[in-house]
């Protein structure tokens, strides 16, 4: 078995879905722009989705999202940062998000699951992976679904066969068109 693709940053940006155009090459030269003072050259994976850049950084994914929230980009239009890969396989992504929510939450604390799938070939509906996680975090870690106002958003970003997973505060995610 192939050891997950490891990133720690996911950068969509705006463009027509499937269509051939330069919003890639454009989101990573605003990427290495509002990073130059900060980071060493952007380690940008492979990554087979138009629209979706995939990056390794040196320095704190998170730090990341503050720079770029406060700098200016025409194509970027939504950073996550990823806090563990796993390969695209539903009992993986569910023990591994456990495990997570576990070291992060407490009791009590509202939740609301966001999951972005890009390739069907290994899950086929993000509601597979929403209902079932949804009902581990509640039975499990007592935690409480919000969809409106919650503490924590478990995000989960199926990209082929890695997934990136990250339990965050509302604000961790940045979200600019």
């Amino acid at each position: 078995m192939k050891i997950p693709e490891y990133f720690n940053l996911l950068v969509t940006v705006c463009g027509q879905k499937g269509g051939i155009g330069g919003e890639e090459l454009v989101g990573m030269e605003e990427l290495e722009l509002a990073l130059q003072d900060y980071e060493s050259p952007l380690n940008i994976k492979d990554c087979e989705f138009p629209n979706v850049i995939l990056i390794d950084l040196a320095m704190d994914p998170k730090e990341a999202v503050k720079i770029l929230e406060n700098s200016p980009t025409t194509v970027i239009s939504k950073v996550v940062p990823i806090e563990l890969v796993v390969k695209t396989r539903k009992d993986s992504i569910l023990e591994k998000t456990l495990a997570l929510a576990k070291e992060k939450t407490k009791p009590g604390d509202s939740f609301k699951i966001i999951c972005h799938l890009r390739g069907r070939r290994y899950i086929k509906a993000p509601e597979e992976i929403i209902d079932d996680l949804s009902e581990l975090l509640i039975d499990k870690l007592a935690l409480e679904r919000d969809e409106n106002n919650p503490k924590w958003i478990v995000q989960v970003e199926v990209v082929g066969e890695n997934t990136g997973i990250s339990i965050l505060k509302p604000d961790e995610v940045l979200k600019k068109i």
